[in-house]
């Protein structure tokens, strides 16, 4: 009896060793992706708030303070600048502004080798003359 109980707790911990690596990279798959998630929405509201301000404020011209407003969101939500690029907006013809957020992601559980991720967010909107 009590050999088969010492047998039963040496399967249930071999068991346990075989589940948990599958566990612990499903939990972790999962973290990644609400991650990323969560910077596209905030690279996507970033583009969004500046094109917002380029177009209330008349700012159409101002690429500074266009990147600035861009910043604003971006630094609540803790995305490092350092891996942010914001290049010029663009005043295009038929009177819209594009402005583009592109954001450079490292991955803390790196999927087949795959160390970092691209993401980018583009917004245009209308500028309204008045």
């Amino acid at each position: 009896m009590l050999t088969q109980l010492r047998r039963e707790r040496g399967q249930e911990l071999v068991e346990y060793a075989l589940i948990l690596p599958v566990l612990m990279l499903l939990i972790l798959g999962t973290m990644q992706f609400a991650l990323i998630v969560f910077s596209y929405n905030t690279i996507a509201e970033a583009a969004r708030a500046g094109a917002r301000y380029a177009v209330i404020g008349d700012h159409a011209d101002h690429p500074d303070l266009i990147r600035a407003a861009v910043f604003r969101v971006t630094d609540t939500a803790g995305l490092a600048r350092a891996q942010l690029t914001v290049p010029n907006p663009v005043k295009q013809a038929d009177n819209t502004i594009r402005v583009s957020v592109t954001y450079q992601m490292r991955l803390f559980v790196p999927f087949f080798r795959i160390r970092s991720i691209t993401l980018n967010a583009v917004s245009t909107k209308l500028i309204e003359l008045g």
